[in-house]
């Protein structure tokens, strides 16, 4: 498969993913493409959010499956980075609605220093990781060329 048909493939498989999002008074559901006011205003009660957010999960680099145990350690790694960033940030899963691709832990980063996010995801090994500022419909922000 071309580099462009791959890359095609996994935006529609991006583009119907659900980015789900732990909130105290429970979750929330994002989606590219779709402004919701809603998840705008919990975003900003419930995560702290003033600005901007991104999505970064360390699962399954590249689209390709790793066993649990390795996607665990990396969820750890992504972990420790934030913690010593001293960032803020929401526990979030990327989920497949259809089942066919496994749940992708990861978190929702509050206000992240630009460039970071997009760092995190290429260090990460990822293709592309979703974003938005308040008032805009989250969009996926390619990190492959």
């Amino acid at each position: 498969m071309s580099a462009n048909a791959a890359r095609d493939a996994w935006e529609a498989a991006y583009r119907q993913a659900e980015y789900r999002v732990g909130l105290p008074s429970g979750g929330l559901v994002l989606k590219v493409g779709v402004h919701d006011a809603e998840n705008d205003r919990r975003l900003c009660q419930e995560a702290g959010v003033q600005g901007r957010w991104a999505i970064v999960t360390p699962c399954n680099p590249d689209s390709r499956r790793l066993p649990d145990a390795a996607n665990a350690e990396r969820l750890i790694e992504l972990a420790a980075i934030v913690a010593n960033r001293e960032l803020r940030c929401v526990g979030a899963v990327n989920r497949d609605p259809a089942g066919r691709w496994p749940d992708e832990p990861g978190v929702l980063l509050c206000d992240p220093p630009p460039g970071l996010a997009e760092e995190l995801g290429r260090r990460f090994g990822q293709n592309a990781i979703l974003a938005a500022a308040l008032g805009e419909a989250p969009r996926l922000v390619w990190l492959t060329d």
